[in-house]
């Protein structure tokens, strides 16, 4: 049986001090009037704990707004965090590479560092991602201790809390204690989080694209790559960039006799509409003598790219086009019934596939044409552009909105 924590006076000083961080890091610039009218709270209550972030260095004082009181003439000062208070962290590893970068508490990328992978093995993908980690620093003229958090993201189910990886079944990693390993091989002090990639990217939406998001108060980010995710962020003002689920969409089964799945289940959506899968059909293809402009364009030898496909897709590849719409179909009817489910105000879409317009209007269009019409209809889609380090940002990410939390403590 679990019982309610109860509240005492310092644990009530520690939450107002979170939250108060909180309000001013996502709606700052903001009043101190303001602060205390959305979190409930006297105004002597926010004065005095604002004044210690600033003293902490964490909190700055802006420009005044306008009067409020037209027969004083009183002016509120407004209030925002300091970019560059604090340094974080962040580290995508995938296993065919890993990318590593340095922000400040805004999410300004300061530096950032990528490599391949030489090999398969875990061991060996956590060697070289700290060895990253270490350059960045050296390059930068920073040690660990002048970090702050380090946030670390990886394809896979993944216990946040324990700081374990617990499966990415195409790669045969189960039960990886990530921030045990990473904590021993830096021999770290600041504080690790671990996190799903797809998660650390919608929180690093949340954070750092609030232009996007136009303030939804919800909103999912599909990200498309070797595996497909669709996690659901709750943004509103109690609830800043709280996930729900990891969102494994890749997993629904989409043909129940389609090709078989890394998970070992037939026609999921990863095996039809993945990176993975849609190289993996261009190479059956190549195999039967077919996509000739395709295999105009690999290099011999060679495994075809995204890069690749959607050129010969854009050439007029027939063989190419069909694997291509089969794929953006397939997804479009899976986002269909994501938004049937969760209706969130903001779907955020990013994976190589809609670097090409075409795909993103027949996305669009099987979309539209499947959304059920008689309970909602103006999710608003938006696509967003692939980057190499959007992962490591994402995860750099989750270590501020830990921070956030655990600051004041």
């Amino acid at each position: 049986m679990q019982f309610e924590q109860g509240n005492n006076l310092p644990r009530v000083k520690m939450t107002n001090q979170s939250s108060i961080l909180r309000m001013v890091y996502h709606c700052g610039p903001i009043t101190r009037a303001d602060i205390a009218r959305r979190l409930d709270l006297t105004l002597p209550t926010i004065t005095t704990n604002i004044n210690a972030m600033i003293s902490a260095g964490l909190v700055q004082e802006l420009g005044s707004t306008e009067p409020t009181d037209h027969r004083h003439g009183r002016r509120s000062r407004l209030l925002d965090i300091i970019p560059d208070a604090r340094h974080f962290i962040g580290v995508e590893m995938t296993g065919s590479e890993s990318a590593v970068c340095l922000t400040d508490y805004r999410g300004k990328l300061l530096d950032s560092r990528s490599a391949p992978a030489s090999s398969r093995d875990y061991e060996d993908n956590l060697d070289m991602t700290c060895s990253l980690i270490r350059k960045l620093l050296d390059h930068c003229r920073l040690t660990l201790a002048d970090v702050d958090g380090i946030g670390f993201c990886v394809p896979g189910l993944v216990d946040g809390q324990a700081g374990i990886l617990k499966v990415r079944p195409s790669y045969n990693w189960y039960d990886k204690p990530i921030l045990r390993d990473v904590g021993r091989q830096l021999d770290l002090c600041c504080p690790i989080t671990v996190e799903n990639n797809a998660c650390a990217r919608a929180y690093g939406a949340s954070l750092f694209q609030r232009d996007l998001l136009n303030n939804a108060p919800t909103f999912a980010y599909l990200f498309i790559h070797a595996g497909i995710a669709c996690p659901l962020i709750l943004n509103t003002s109690n609830a800043f960039g709280s996930i729900v689920g990891a969102g494994e969409v890749g997993h629904m089964v989409m043909e129940p006799n389609g090709p078989q799945c890394t998970c070992g289940n037939h026609g999921c959506l990863e095996a039809i509409s993945s990176d993975q899968a849609i190289i993996s059909r261009s190479m059956d293809a190549l195999a039967r003598g077919g996509a000739p402009i395709l295999r105009a364009l690999c290099p011999v030898g060679e495994k075809p790219t995204m890069a690749h496909i959607l050129q010969a897709q854009q050439s007029g590849d027939a063989d190419v086009y069909l694997i291509v719409e089969r794929a953006v179909y397939t997804l479009g009817l899976a986002i269909a019934n994501i938004d049937n489910f969760t209706c969130p105000h903001t779907m955020l879409i990013e994976g190589k596939l809609f670097r090409e317009p075409a795909n993103r209007q027949q996305l669009l269009d099987v979309v539209h044409r499947n959304i059920c019409k008689v309970t909602r209809t103006d999710t608003d889609f938006v696509f967003v552009e692939p980057d190499e380090f959007s992962g490591a940002r994402g995860a750099a990410a989750v270590a501020i909105f830990h921070d956030l939390q655990t600051v004041a403590e």
